[in-house]
């Protein structure tokens, strides 16, 4: 094998190398940033709504003069309940944050890769149709 063909080789695996952690890496973390997203958002909605719900509790209990100890019970597990929520908020963000600077490296790498081993696959290609068309005598 001559040199070119090496470089058309190894340009070939680069093309490969970048489907391949496009394929099994990048896409996959991508999705699992929208599903976490996706997740976020209904833990939000989620949130507003028991906000909401409890509140609308706590002003009927207060305008029926509900026993103290009542209104102290809801907002308690208002309370409870509202601070689970923001441990969720915390980890997926958390999650996000960490995950996010890797996704940008992989893109990279992978328009790196994918750069690089058109170049040498393109040039490899390009040498050998050289190197025939001077074998042929043209």
């Amino acid at each position: 094998m001559r040199v070119y063909q090496f470089g058309e080789l190894i340009g070939i695996v680069f093309l490969l190398g970048s489907t391949a952690m496009q394929l099994f890496y990048l896409e996959p973390l991508k999705r699992e940033i929208e599903w976490r997203l996706v997740a976020f958002n209904t833990q939000q909605s989620a949130q507003i709504g028991l906000k909401t719900a409890y509140e609308n509790q706590l002003a009927l209990l207060k305008l029926l003069n509900a026993p103290a100890e009542q209104v102290a019970a809801t907002e308690k597990s208002r309370n409870e309940t509202l601070a689970a929520y923001k441990n969720s908020d915390a980890n997926i963000s958390d999650y996000m944050i960490a995950k996010e600077g890797v996704e940008s490296y992989l893109e990279i790498i992978v328009i790196a890769l994918f750069a690089l081993g058109s170049l040498l696959a393109g040039l490899g290609r390009a040498l050998e149709m050289q190197a025939a068309r001077q074998a042929t005598g043209d």
